[in-house]
């Protein structure tokens, strides 16, 4: 079935279940609203709930005692496009053949491997949970990054009735105004304003205009991604924070956290104060692990771009009011691409299986009623990323996880129940477990058309790429 045809069946059918919902709902039964909170590079540890004791958080702190923490919780990327278009589609980047951040890089000319010829952008023709949404009569928006698409791939043209500041940068110029970029429907403030302060405004404006109809706000930060440019005032306060307690914390990175923090926590308060707080669901989410140089995963390794959990391991809070048993957790692994078939769920829409169809509900979870049916969860990376590590896939299921390298298959396991920080590669002393895992990763590559990189003609055994000087960002700063 085409686009087009599934989406106006789909119209029908949801628009029917909509009015029926509105005729029948009690006054303290009304659809819900959702607000999806995505930071950028903010690390799994980088805030208080997940046990930082130094970046100062307590918006954050105050969602997850209204909410539900995920303590395993997924990227489906260790970078930001293809996590994002995850989000967007409740579909695996292999199967989207978006695989990489938008447009990627080169690899080294003597890499072993050439990447394949991979989608730069989020298809049209897929199905996004903006349309979805926006199809069943929600009013939908965008503030902040999108890195899916240029102006023929916008938000708009995926679902958003509304798009601030959505275009095809992964990153900002500047954090302060006058920004550089020519955001969509974002021209500059006043001289110094903040991006982040200026989105939360946009974001509340977008709330305020829509108190009164249900409404899914996308409200996407650039921060805290490089590069590292916060309220100097908030920095002096870190630094002399960093001084007292004898610690080496990125001064910039810690007050670009609070900002962010700051901004939830003013989404938070407009909720309340617009009296919509108890039927509006709030999801807080990265798109990848945190930034190397600029922050620590510890005890988790490495950090974005990695294949390890401290580049695909994410600070996840879902509070859904009146459902969820506040001040919860939940060590179920979760990933992005469930995003998707759990809002429907949640709003009692139709779920859509034929497109999100890598995604599971999570209202089982969340209702503590029930446990996913999942056998393992996938990742699926077939580039180099500045000569951190080669073209990999990964594959955990239950307490295991093995990476799989794909210059010459090499692998490394783990048991993340008793080794989080991945640190004693079982590969060699359990090969049996490499050997079941192994096949299940190369079934699932086979069954989502996954593509593979292939020899590089160039290739030379044995020379060495030429060493480049050292830059003053870290080595894995993208877009």
């Amino acid at each position: 079935m085409k686009r087009r045809e599934f989406l106006g069946l789909m119209t029908l059918a949801a628009g029917a279940m909509w009015t029926r919902a509105v005729e029948t709902a009690a006054p303290d039964r009304r659809p819900l609203n959702f607000v999806f909170f995505l930071v950028d590079d903010l690390g799994a540890r980088d805030v208080e709930p997940f046990g930082n004791t130094f970046y100062e958080t307590p918006n954050v702190t105050r969602l997850a005692q209204r909410g539900m923490r995920f303590t395993n919780a997924y990227a489906a990327c260790a970078v930001c496009s293809p996590s994002r278009a995850s989000i967007m589609t409740g579909k695996y980047p292999a199967r989207l053949h978006l695989t990489d951040w938008i447009p990627g890089e080169k690899p080294p000319p003597n890499a072993k491997l050439q990447p394949p010829d991979w989608c730069k952008h989020l298809p049209l023709e897929e199905v996004t949970v903006a349309e979805a949404f926006k199809k069943a009569g929600y009013s939908t928006a965008l503030i902040g990054k999108w890195h899916l698409g240029d102006t023929d791939y916008s938000p708009e043209k995926q679902g958003f009735d509304v798009n601030i500041a959505g275009g095809h940068w992964g990153q900002p110029a500047t954090y302060f105004s006058p920004y550089k970029h020519a955001y969509p429907n974002l021209p500059d403030g006043p001289q110094g304003e903040y991006l982040t302060d200026r989105l939360t405004d946009e974001a509340l404006k977008f709330i305020e205009g829509h108190a009164t109809q249900p409404f899914l706000l996308h409200f996407c930060h650039y921060a805290v991604h490089m590069p590292l440019m916060a309220k100097p005032e908030m920095m002096e306060k870190y630094s002399a924070k960093a001084a007292r307690l004898g610690q080496k914390w990125n001064p910039a990175y810690a007050a670009m956290v609070e900002s962010v923090d700051q901004s939830l926590g003013r989404v938070l308060n407009r909720l309340e104060e617009l009296k919509i707080a108890d039927h509006t669901v709030v999801i807080f989410m990265s798109d990848n692990g945190g930034q190397l140089g600029a922050t620590t995963n510890v005890p988790l390794r490495a950090g974005k771009g990695h294949p390890y959990e401290g580049g695909i391991r994410e600070p996840l809070i879902i509070a859904w009011p009146g459902v969820v048993q506040a001040g919860s957790a939940c060590a179920t692994p979760v990933i992005s691409t469930d995003f998707f078939p759990t809002m429907l769920d949640m709003a009692g829409l139709p779920l859509m299986p034929e497109n999100h169809c890598d995604g599971v509900s999570l209202a089982p979870l969340l209702r503590q009623t029930g446990t996913l049916q999942r056998p393992a969860l996938f990742w699926h990376f077939p580039h180099y990323r500045k000569s951190c590590h080669s073209p990999y896939g990964i594959v955990r299921q239950g307490d295991w996880k093995l990476i799989e390298f794909y210059e010459d298959g090499a692998a490394e396991l783990f048991n993340l129940k008793d080794d989080e920080s991945e640190t004693k590669n079982l590969a060699a002393t359990n090969p049996a477990k490499t050997a079941e895992l192994k096949a299940v990763l190369h079934q699932w590559r086979e069954q989502v058309g996954a593509q593979m990189p292939t020899p590089n003609p160039n290739y030379r055994p044995g020379l060495k790429p030429k060493k480049k000087a050292k830059k003053e960002t870290p080595p894995d700063n993208d877009p």
